[in-house]
């Protein structure tokens, strides 16, 4: 019998992805905990796929199914319509070529224990890249830690709202994305902003703001409890190619009523989707600020530094220049042009790819697709034979070792936020 209220509620809202979508339920339903809830959102163009394949599921108390509606959701609503169902005490969203480890709940519930008042939980991820003919098959870095940290609000907010350290995402973490928010943290969210948990289309970047503005305890785990899979068809598998990215950012926009680069707080703003990751992520700042009237001056340079840094990332010196050329436009017109010669994009053609596998310190580096990992929960499964068991973590927090394990955790959401969009 599943409890009244569970300790985690794990969200998986989908669209058009129910190859990964189906394996995604599979790892997480095979989990024997009882303490967990599944909400389960499908938002595909075709319904009858999903509702055919989660049928015999629903007989299990966990699972939460939403099908697909009348008319296409947009992802903010989409998410919106999953975290409304959930009733746990924790929750986590994770995409649907994801997956994360229930075992978490019995975390969660160690550390609540012995941090009382606890807003947010983050932990280190890992990624992999599904089975794609056009994609070479890479080692993966595993970390091996299991430090548990309290991390200081001060120092999320200099990273989330100023850009410090950013490269071209921001490396605070703590968004409800591979993330666990108390339900005392969602319902102050959703009574402080518009009576809703989420009002941005770049949704993980909008929970991450709110969640440092009005969380006030945080805390790190260094052991890996989910994996950041890339199937051919996600976002991120377009990082750094501009013709890639502007057919999903095409389709995205199709899906709202006012397309996000068209709204009224964009008027004087010279970033749009098309700019890239960085820019979407600026857009968000933006955004929070001037609807909720925060100050965030300061991160100027910050930003402009990550825009280079996303245009480094480019596939190839084509890319890079639509890339650097339409940022360079921008700076020219934001905030006056002053902060146009911070603006110093350099492409780099990528260091050649080596298939190391062993040990490299602090790191085990394990090749991510072999005879055992096909999907992102056998490759999970597989490496967590490497790592101390979920159940036989200690909450210790160390005020000796505060410092480097804190550095640490900031290493474990800048190598996440990284590899992974």
């Amino acid at each position: 019998m599943l409890a009244n209220s569970p300790v985690l509620s794990i969200c998986v809202p989908s669209r058009n992805r129910q190859k990964y979508f189906q394996e995604t339920i599979k790892g997480l339903v095979a989990s024997s905990r009882m303490d967990v809830e599944f909400v389960f959102v499908d938002n595909s163009d075709d319904p009858t796929m999903m509702d055919a394949f989660i049928t015999p599921y629903l007989a299990d108390p966990r699972i939460t199914y939403i099908p697909s509606g009348e008319k296409v959701r947009p992802m903010v609503e989409n998410w919106e319509v999953a975290a409304t169902a959930t009733r746990g005490q924790w929750v986590a969203f994770i995409g649907d070529d994801d997956y994360v480890d229930p075992d978490a709940a019995g975390l969660l519930k160690r550390i609540a224990a012995a941090e009382p008042d606890v807003d947010a939980v983050d932990w280190a991820k890992i990624n992999y890249n599904w089975p794609d003919e056009s994609r070479r098959p890479a080692p993966q870095a595993i970390p091996l830690q299991t430090e548990i940290t309290r991390i200081p609000k001060s120092l999320l907010k200099q990273r989330a709202f100023q850009w410090q350290s950013a490269k071209q995402t921001l490396v605070s973490g703590f968004s409800i994305y591979h993330s666990a928010i108390s339900r005392r943290l969602l319902d102050r969210i959703r009574q402080a902003y518009s009576g809703r948990f989420f009002e941005h289309p770049i949704v993980d970047y909008d929970s991450a703001l709110k969640n440092i503005m009005l969380g006030e305890k945080f805390v790190h785990v260094r052991r890996p409890l989910s994996v950041l899979g890339v199937c051919p068809l996600s976002n991120s598998a377009s990082l750094g190619n501009r013709d890639a990215a502007d057919k999903i950012q095409k389709a995205f926009h199709q899906e709202h009523a006012v397309p996000m680069d068209a709204w009224d707080c964009y008027k004087d703003y010279p970033f749009t989707s098309r700019h890239g990751v960085t820019a979407c992520i600026g857009m968000v700042h933006h955004w929070f600020a001037k609807t909720y009237g925060y100050d965030f001056s300061g991160f100027e340079v910050n930003f402009v530094e990550a825009c280079a840094i996303q245009c480094n990332q480019s596939v190839n010196p084509e890319q890079f220049k639509l890339y650097a050329d339409d940022y360079r436009q921008a700076f020219r017109s934001w905030k006056g042009g002053k902060y146009l010669k911070y603006f110093k994009p350099e492409f780099k053609p990528k260091a050649a790819e080596t298939d190391f596998t062993g040990y490299w310190e602090p790191d085990l580096f394990v090749m991510e697709r072999n005879t055992f990992s096909e999907t992102a929960t056998d490759f999970y499964r597989m490496v967590s034979g490497f790592l101390t068991p979920v159940e036989a973590m200690t909450v210790d927090f160390d005020s000796h070792r505060v410092n480097q394990t804190v550095r640490g955790a900031f290493r474990d959401i800048k190598r996440a936020a990284n590899g992974h969009r």
